[in-house]
């Protein structure tokens, strides 16, 4: 068939250029594909000698190129380790690569980080007064506590349920958004404020 590519080592098998699949050209029978722990797809070939297991990215690439030269990898452009369409992969060296995959991270972090952004709630246990701030340090600004104790209190570590601040006593909770009341925005301080001790409850 003159749309499968044949591989240069294992050549009863090659790649169709037109459905994207792998096959097994004397029985021209599609190769099974699964996908591994990493979420690459793999399949095994042999020829008769021995068996090979192939991520098919890197299989379909060299049934369209050449062999993969030392120091470089195969990379799915769109991110999508099951896309080993050939327009979809590109050989690279291991540090373009590398760069390329950290910088991925980077965004999918700020993106899981955005999402988990959470407002605190402050409750007066004695006067049920709330307040709500944008972050932990703004609230532990207002009540002159230390940021970590709004935290463990907020995370509820058995660490304490309340604390003793200057405004009274205060439970702290998480909270989103839409739930906000009373928004108090305090003026960013200077970096190394000291914060005055408090007791726990």
């Amino acid at each position: 068939m003159l749309n499968i590519r044949p591989h240069s080592v294992f050549k009863n098998y090659g790649y169709n250029t037109l459905n994207h699949h792998i096959y097994y050209i004397p029985f021209n029978k599609i190769i099974k594909q699964c996908p591994n722990a990493s979420g690459y797809a793999m399949h095994t070939v042999t020829d008769g000698k021995q068996h090979k297991s192939f991520v098919s990215h890197r299989f379909v690439w060299e049934c369209c190129n050449d062999t993969i030269p030392k120091g470089y990898e195969i990379d799915h452009i769109n991110k999508n380790r099951l896309d080993n369409r050939i327009e979809n992969l590109r050989c690279i060296t291991l540090s373009e690569n590398r760069k390329n995959r950290d910088h991925t991270n980077i965004l999918k972090f700020a993106k899981i980080a955005h999402t988990l952004k959470r407002f605190i709630k402050a409750i007066d246990i004695d006067t049920e007064e709330v307040n709500c701030f944008k972050c932990k340090n703004q609230c532990s600004k207002y009540y002159g506590i230390s940021p970590a104790l709004v935290y463990l209190i907020a995370e509820n570590k058995n660490y304490a349920k309340t604390a003793n601040t200057n405004k009274g006593k205060i439970k702290f909770e998480y909270t989103d958004e839409k739930d906000i009341i009373n928004l108090i925005e305090i003026p960013h301080g200077r970096i190394g404020k000291k914060y005055p001790k408090s007791e726990t409850a």
